[in-house]
């Protein structure tokens, strides 16, 4: 290998790197936030639950990036990924009143990263 094509290798995994840091640390911010709503749902009286499926249509192009987003999914208390078929994956949300809210807040938090991790 030459210099310029090390220094764009080791740029590249940097950036990567910095890209699964930080989804990593939305990841764990997330894991706090529906731990709290989850156990507000069990605790609370009465229980009122709208359990629902979503279908997600992903805009990632690798089917290792649509395993991790759908493995983020199901590591989400009150969520679970059932089913990835192509760029759809089929999603079990145990407490939802908005289905594009929910769709959303995926791209948002978990998709958008996931996309720039697979462009670097």
């Amino acid at each position: 290998m030459s210099r310029t094509q090390d220094s764009r290798f080791l740029r590249r995994w940097l950036r990567r790197g910095f890209l699964g840091a930080l989804l990593l640390g939305r990841f764990l911010v997330e894991l706090i936030v529906a731990n709290l709503q989850q156990a507000r749902l069990v605790l609370g009286w009465p229980l009122e639950l709208q359990p629902r499926w979503i279908t997600f249509e992903t805009q990632l192009r690798s089917g290792t990036g649509r395993t991790l987003l759908g493995a983020l999914i199901s590591l989400t208390p009150g969520t679970l990924t059932c089913d990835l078929q192509g760029e759809t994956l089929l999603i079990h949300v145990l407490n939802e009143t908005s289905e594009s809210a929910t769709v959303s807040r995926i791209r948002q938090q978990f998709e958008s990263l996931l996309i720039r991790m697979e462009e670097a």
